[in-house]
């Protein structure tokens, strides 16, 4: 890609960025992602995005790891034992990171422990992954009841890890708290343009829960080998996992304005056109 040509992207941008229009800087950065080559690799998001029913919504995920995901429960769901059902599912789901939780805390004291993280993350991951794609796959969906268990069960994880993480002495529990109600925020947004589209997004560009759950693993293995590391701000003690957690809850919170400001003039827009 040329000099040139990256130039003119960067102007076309500022040119949006002062006639407010923000839905077009979001497209053109896409569009520019989509046309950066490195080697033979190509960021191609189209390719990468998964669309599916889930009862009367469409669903749309645009995560790295979407469509290894769909493959996998095409192998794996025909294989879950018949009286395995969503229900059950959804339990092993919240035990899953019950022991995440368990493992943060008593981690903290025998690095061991952590050990209990990694495989709470993937029992999440398998119970949350299937609990609705076994329903579906057996057509036996239900649509208002798994919706609302499938949503306030997400936010009870969310509570769960926060907790485990902020009382396990690698963070502050203010700083983990505040990262569970950025991200429960972020799981507002979605619900709620479920509401007004009828449309699930289940991704945040290419970073899904899956991949969220892929660095949070990554995340543990460093935290087993690395030492805690203890840094004084202002009187304010904090350790390095703290610091990072607040970065973390920054960048969640600036996605959660771009989405608010973008959606909002979208939604504005189309609610507006015929005044």
């Amino acid at each position: 890609m040329s000099e040139k040509y990256s130039k003119n992207r960067i102007n076309k941008i500022n040119q949006y960025l002062k006639e407010g229009k923000f839905q077009e800087i979001v497209d053109e950065i896409k569009h520019w992602i989509e046309e950066i080559r490195i080697g033979e690799i190509v960021f191609d998001l189209e390719n990468l995005k998964v669309k599916y029913k889930r009862d009367t919504q469409d669903t749309v995920n645009t995560a790295i790891t979407a469509k290894i995901e769909e493959k996998a429960k095409e192998y794996i769901c025909p294989r879950i034992p018949q009286w395995m059902n969503p229900d059950h599912l959804t339990l092993i789901g919240v035990l899953g990171i019950v022991m995440v939780a368990f493992g943060f805390i008593f981690g903290f004291f025998n690095r061991y422990y952590l050990i209990l993280v990694i495989l709470g993350l993937i029992v999440n991951w398998f119970g949350d992954s299937f609990d609705g794609s076994i329903a579906r796959y057996r057509k036996k969906t239900r649509p208002h009841y798994g919706y609302y268990i499938d949503k306030i069960v997400d936010a009870v994880v969310i509570i769960i890890f926060g907790l485990g993480l902020g009382l396990s002495g690698f963070a502050k529990i203010e700083i983990s708290l505040l990262m569970s109600c950025i991200y429960l925020a972020l799981m507002l947004n979605v619900d709620l343009l479920v509401y007004v589209e009828n449309k699930c997004q289940n991704s945040f560009g290419w970073f899904g829960p899956t991949e969220i759950r892929i660095i949070g693993i990554m995340a543990t293995v460093a935290m087993f080998f690395i030492p805690i590391n203890y840094y004084t701000i202002y009187s304010y003690t904090v350790t390095l996992y703290d610091i990072l957690l607040f970065a973390l809850s920054v960048i969640m919170f600036l996605i959660l304005v771009v989405s608010i400001v973008t959606k909002g003039i979208e939604l504005h827009k189309k609610d507006t056109k015929n005044w």
